[in-house]
């Protein structure tokens, strides 16, 4: 490999990782370029080279979180059913991911979050719905996913109020409206 091309994945990954140490005590959008930059030993001119601004990178690290959440699954199509609904299964274990990624939840808890969600839910569709669906499936998955996810994010940043297992249930209830029949 180009030593240039190495050492611009090792500044990436200085960068990313220098905000991902400091989200756990800051709030994610008080973090600065400079900040960045101080933590890393790198120059402003090094993260602009590789970023553009902070809301890409911002953008990147949501997408890799989002991403180890949902891997394995493939598309939502290619989830298994229970009762015209996502098997509950599927669900609990998609859940437990969500509530243990520290980065997908520090996004939901920090102060700022609704401002986070929405960069969110776009990485959970584009990463899950796939494109080989007719437009008017993608629509109603769509929906469904921003309802979805915008339920469980408000569930981990206000506590869990409400089991589990009736996160699971409204979930699976709320998932057979994607998958009915159109007719």
């Amino acid at each position: 490999m180009d030593k240039r091309i190495a050492r611009g994945q090792q500044s990436r990954a200085k960068f990313k990782e220098a905000f991902l140490d400091l989200i756990q005590t800051e709030e994610p959008g008080d973090i600065t370029v400079t900040e960045l930059c101080r933590r890393t030993g790198l120059n402003r001119s090094t993260f602009y080279a590789h970023f553009g601004y902070i809301d890409r990178l911002i953008r990147e690290v949501l997408w890799e979180s989002v991403g180890r959440v949902t891997e394995g699954y493939g598309t939502q199509w290619d989830l298994p059913l229970e009762n015209g609904g996502v098997d509950r299964s599927s669900i609990a274990v998609y859940l437990q991911r969500l509530l243990n990624d520290p980065t997908v939840r520090r996004f939901c808890t920090c102060s700022d979050s609704a401002s986070y969600r929405d960069l969110i839910i776009r990485a959970h569709i584009e990463l899950t719905l796939g494109t080989s669906v007719d437009p008017v499936r993608y629509s109603i998955a769509y929906i469904h996913n921003a309802g979805v996810l915008s339920f469980v994010f408000e569930w981990i940043k206000n506590g869990p109020h409400i089991t589990e297992e009736a996160v699971v249930e409204i979930i699976h209830e709320f998932s057979k409206v994607m998958y009915r029949p159109l007719s």
